[in-house]
């Protein structure tokens, strides 16, 4: 069976750099051939020299160049990030009219957001992962979006949602003492995105939920009480909190509403596609390995 070509772009940032050694993996395996597309200068020290490579520009100038780029492509991955994200519509007008294309895997690698709360001021930001696929369904090109949990460095590294595992401080909103709320953990991304790139049949329009662990906040209290030798400190998340944070656009209202989903037990559909060979860690070596 010759293998499936597959296009990588944004192989240097966060999510991109825990799924290239994955794809790096398949393609030695002769499962994929793996063509990495990079902006001119991009630094490719990481990629071996027999990957193919091929430059794109994503702007109004690189229609043909584009073009050039994902041809023959039969999937698309791009973990492109922060600003550069709204460019992935120049991607989607590059895939029109594809003939081998089964799917363009966008960057999305977030939580399920309904209408309704994407009306707060300070989600405003996340509005334009809508525009890139509003952009593919007017062009016709099949999307898959991979959604994922918070990933386990910003939740261990940053605080993500109140948690403080290092000075061992658990913040409770609503009822997040039972509720899970989704970690994902990098590398399980990057594993878990390779394996289902290799069946490109059954990626079109499809919602994927991509991750590993989903602890209540009992449950990090109980962790954090083993590995800290005494209980964490409680500190409590208040509704006024909540709502100013939400009126201003950035990470501080994105992680206000992940508090609420987390409270709430609102994070939307929650069926995983089966994972085989991952070998991962408990939840609790995970906590371990960033105090």
């Amino acid at each position: 069976m010759a293998p499936i070509v597959v296009g990588f772009v944004g192989s240097a940032g966060t999510v991109g750099k825990s799924t290239l050694p994955y794809l790096l993996e398949q393609d030695k395996a002769g499962k994929i051939k793996l063509v990495i597309l990079h902006r001119e200068g991009s630094d490719l020290s990481k990629i071996p020299q027999e990957v193919e490579k091929r430059v794109v520009q994503l702007d109004e100038n690189g229609s043909e160049q584009n073009k050039a780029a994902v041809e023959g492509l039969e999937v698309l991955l791009s973990t492109i990030g922060g600003a550069g994200i709204k460019s992935q519509i120049y991607l989607v007008d590059a895939l029109e009219g594809s003939k081998t294309l089964k799917s363009f895997i966008h960057s999305d690698f977030g939580t399920n957001w309904t209408a309704k709360e994407l009306e707060a001021p300070g989600l405003s930001i996340i509005k334009v992962k809508e525009e890139v696929v509003k952009r593919a369904e007017e062009k016709k090109v099949p999307l898959t979006h991979i959604r994922t949990g918070a990933f386990d460095v910003y939740f261990f590294n940053y605080n993500l949602a109140g948690t403080d595992i290092k000075k061992n401080v658990v913040q409770v909103f609503r009822d997040s003492l039972k509720y899970g709320i989704p970690i994902t953990s990098l590398s399980f991304l990057g594993y878990a995105t390779t394996q289902l790139i290799l069946k490109p049949a059954e990626l079109p329009n499809q919602i994927l939920q991509v991750y590993d662990f989903d602890p209540t906040g009992q449950e990090i209290i109980d962790v954090l009480t083993k590995l800290n030798g005494k209980a964490p400190e409680i500190t409590h998340y208040t509704e006024e909190e909540y709502q100013k944070e939400l009126l201003t656009p950035g990470t501080g209202a994105i992680v206000a509403a992940i508090k609420a989903k987390w409270g709430s037990n609102n994070f939307g559909p929650s069926e995983k596609p089966k994972i085989d060979g991952w070998k991962g860690q408990s939840f609790e070596e995970l906590t371990k390995s960033y105090l």
